[in-house]
């Protein structure tokens, strides 16, 4: 019993040396949303979306143009002169566009906004798929490390009914049921390392690094609501998603008032400086103030049609709103209630591994005594490495739930930064 305690002494102080070597979540997270690629895509949409909201304002200044023509007209010709050169410099202001140039700028404001809210939300997916590949190597460590303490306890059983056969004091039977259970907590063990294998994998290709031979054990966050209404309420406030969908509307709707602008003429003034003339010899330079209508109603009424489609597209955007919110709450709601039962379950399945571990080392005695059959020894050590990676599960639940509540209702960067957002 020495022998058996002190090598799962072992193991347990060999994972715990491993993990003070790898990364915390933390720093997973804080390298992931800063240097993935992805990241990088939407930093570059933001400067374009900064670009175009530039180019919508410059529309409310004058436009200068500049154009040259030469004409080589037949001798009969009476409309130009042969080899004339005329030079005109414009320039042209809109008066009145029936708020479409408005419309333009509000549009851009909400297609920067929907750029904005686009980084912030790859960031939290990011996040998420963060904290579930920790989660997932992380149970699959604990499960590990509580399989080599079983791996231990069948072996030191394998060789004891060995011994007992080898004397005649034990039936084979007994041998081969130690040999299968044996055989079943190696594969058990191989299937746990290979999951710790392939989260961790995952880690390393969602943060561009190379992770840990072991994951550090996260604390729980310190959540800032108290009930499950106030979490749904502070995670659709803050959800980029939801954010985006309502810059998307917002843009949608900008884009019908700017086609609606198109269907009354824009009032402009245009100022001309003339050199040259193409029909009168010698003509001086002239300047000339325009003020004149333009309109804009494309082939056929066109505009009409395109007014039609953006009013649909401010319906399915605001659906888009909706469906986001439902499925947002969803998930939060849905986080939090098995959050607050996994408390009580962690509890629960302590006490119970204690009594596992109390069971387990009296069947062990009494089986000496000869009060209790091996099959109930082999049963106990089976039930203590059943009710161990059990608790196993339920602390890597625990923490990957508390952190995505954390995650949906105080943002990314409170929880990078221990400051709450706005």
């Amino acid at each position: 019993m020495v022998e058996w305690r002190g090598a799962s002494l072992a193991v347990v102080l060999t994972g715990i040396a491993a993990c003070a070597q790898a990364q915390s979540l933390s720093e997973l997270l804080e390298r992931t949303v800063s240097t993935h690629p992805s990241v990088q895509g939407q930093r570059s949409q933001r400067a374009v979306a900064a670009a175009e909201m530039d180019y919508a304002r410059q529309q409310f200044y004058p436009t200068p143009s500049v154009s040259i023509e030469q004409v080589s007209a037949g001798q009969r010709d009476p409309s130009y002169l042969q080899n004339a050169t005329v030079k005109v410099f414009r320039l042209q202001q809109p008066l009145w566009t029936n708020g479409r140039l408005t419309a333009g700028v509000a549009k851009a404001q909400a297609s920067a906004e929907m750029a904005e809210q686009s980084y912030d939300d790859v960031r939290q997916q990011l996040a998420l798929r963060v904290l579930q590949a920790w989660a997932d190597g992380y149970g699959a460590e604990l499960k590990q490390r509580a399989l080599q303490i079983s791996l231990v306890t069948h072996e030191r059983l394998q060789a004891q009914v060995s011994r007992r056969v080898a004397d005649g004091a034990s039936a084979q039977t007994e041998r081969v049921l130690t040999d299968g259970r044996l055989a079943q907590t190696r594969a058990q063990l191989q299937a746990v390392v290979v999951q710790a294998q392939t989260a961790r994998m995952r880690l390393e290709q969602l943060s561009g690094a190379p992770v840990g031979a072991a994951l550090v054990p996260a604390p729980e966050p310190e959540l800032q609501v108290s009930d499950a209404a106030q979490a749904l309420e502070l995670a659709q406030k803050r959800s980029p998603a939801v954010r985006r969908l309502a810059a998307v509307v917002r843009m949608q709707e900008a884009d019908v008032a700017e086609r609606k602008g198109d269907l009354l003429p824009e009032v402009y003034a245009r100022a001309e400086y003339q050199i040259g003339s193409a029909s009168i010899a010698g003509a001086p330079d002239a300047q000339r103030i325009f003020v004149g209508l333009q309109s804009k109603l494309g082939a056929g009424l066109s505009s009409l049609a395109g007014i039609e489609a953006s009013q649909n597209k401010v319906a399915v955007a605001t659906a888009d709103v909706e469906n986001a919110q439902r499925g947002l709450a969803e998930q939060v709601l849905s986080d939090w209630n098995q959050l607050s039962t996994l408390k009580a379950r962690q509890a629960a399945l302590e006490a119970s591994l204690e009594a596992s571990r109390a069971t387990s080392q009296a069947w062990d005695r009494q089986f000496l005594a000869g009060r209790k059959t091996w099959v109930e020894v082999m049963n106990s050590a089976r039930e203590l490495a059943q009710a161990e990676t059990e608790l196993a599960d339920v602390l890597a639940a625990r923490v990957l739930l508390a952190w995505r509540v954390a995650l949906y209702t105080q943002g990314l960067d409170s929880l990078l930064t221990g400051k709450t957002n706005p």
